[in-house]
C-alpha cells in the first residue's frame, strides 16, 4: 500500500477556517428579561443610576404617612403622632435630596414627598377629629353641669341608667 492511499485527507485542498464568532443576542430584552451573559444589578439599585442610593427614611415616611390617615379614627391621637413623624422624616429626606440630587434615586425622592404629603393630611385630619371630640365633650359636659335633669334624661335614652 502506498503512502497516498493510506491517508486520503493528505492531498486534498484545505478548506477556509472561520475564526470569527457572532454573538447570539436573544430578542425581547425587557427590564425583567436579562440576557444570559449579564448578571442582574445588586439588590436596591433597580430604581437608580450608577452610584445612586435610596434616601434613608423615604419608605418609612411613606408607610407612616399612609397609616396616619386611617389612624385619625383613633380619637385623632394616632393620626397626629404618625403624621408628625412622617412629615418630619419626609421633610428631612426632601432637603437631603435637594442638596445632592445626583446621589439619590428619583423613586426614593417621590416616596419621601408622598410620605410628607400623607403625613400632613394625617395631621390635619387628626387635629380636626381631636378638636371635634374636645368640643363635643365640652359642650355636653357644660350642658350636664347646667342642667343635671337633662343629663339624666340623656342617659335614660341611651339605656345607661
Amino acid at each position: 500500500m502506498s503512502e497516498n492511499a493510506s491517508n486520503p485527507f493528505e492531498n486534498q485542498p484545505e478548506k477556509p477556517v472561520h475564526t470569527e464568532v457572532t454573538p447570539v443576542v436573544p430578542e425581547n430584552n425587557g427590564p425583567g428579561n436579562t440576557p444570559p451573559f449579564q448578571q442582574p444589578p445588586p439588590f436596591g439599585q433597580f430604581g437608580g443610576g450608577m452610584g445612586q442610593q435610596n434616601l434613608p427614611n423615604s419608605t418609612i415616611a411613606l408607610v407612616l404617612g399612609i397609616i396616619s390617615i386611617p389612624g385619625c379614627c383613633c380619637y385623632g391621637v394616632l393620626g397626629l403622632i404618625l403624621g408628625i413623624i412622617a412629615w418630619v422624616l419626609g421633610g428631612k429626606d426632601i432637603k437631603q435630596y435637594a442638596l445632592n440630587p445626583a446621589a439619590y434615586s428619583l423613586p426614593s425622592y417621590k416616596n419621601a414627598k408622598a410620605g410628607k404629603i400623607c403625613g400632613i393630611i394625617g395631621v390635619v385630619l387628626g387635629a380636626l377629629y381631636l378638636i371635634f371630640i374636645i368640643a363635643f365633650v365640652i359642650f355636653f359636659g357644660w350642658a350636664a353641669l347646667q342642667d343635671p335633669e337633662l343629663m339624666k334624661e340623656m342617659l335614660r335614652e341611651k339605656g345607661l341608667q
